[in-house]
């Protein structure tokens, strides 16, 4: 992931920037992502960024481009950190109110802008943790062997529930019944 690009800028004024088309490429380092690297297990790492920022015919601001990073997390079946790495493309339609943003055309993601200015890490941020699984995970068989066998051990070893009688809750009901 890392290599030689341009600096990014804290600050992008999408208005501005989609006037010139400008082109943005370059890693912001996970470390400022304060919101991310509560959901993973390192803030060790870059996020990679291809950025466009450009006007459409229908004279909507746009930022589209690619985000690309290698995310750890904790499997929640092993407990164990994993490597994720993402790679997703964006487009989002930078809007000021909610009028403009119910007129965008179908398909477009909108994002309101209160100010002229907006942070650029928070703009990917958000892209990277609406790509983040719900429930971490490796594959199936990814997970370290010992523990996937230690708890499927525990499941043959449990009493098979076949072969054991339970009584029936409703049997007193029964047994009222039959007494009158």
């Amino acid at each position: 992931m890392s290599g030689q690009h341009q600096r990014l800028p804290l600050q992008v004024d999408p208005i501005r920037l989609a006037a010139r088309e400008e082109h943005l490429q370059g890693t912001i380092p996970l470390k400022q992502m304060k919101r991310l690297i509560n959901a993973l297990s390192s803030n060790e790492g870059e996020v990679f960024i291809d950025a466009e920022f450009s006007v459409d015919m229908n004279r909507v601001v746009l930022l589209t481009g690619q985000i690309k990073t290698d995310a750890k997390l904790i499997c929640q079946r092993c407990m164990r950190e994993m490597d994720l790495p993402i790679a997703l493309d964006f487009q989002l339609a930078f809007v000021r109110s909610e009028a403009e943003m119910e007129k965008l055309p179908e398909g477009y993601e909108a994002t309101l802008i209160d100010n002229t200015t907006m942070m650029l890490s928070d703009i990917i941020e958000d892209e990277i943790l609406l790509a983040l699984p719900t429930i971490p995970r490796h594959l199936d068989d990814s997970c370290s062997s010992e523990i996937v066998e230690s708890w499927s051990g525990e499941q043959t070893n449990e009493t098979n529930t076949e072969d054991v009688k339970r009584d029936n809750p409703f049997d007193v009901l029964a047994s009222l019944k039959t007494d009158k």
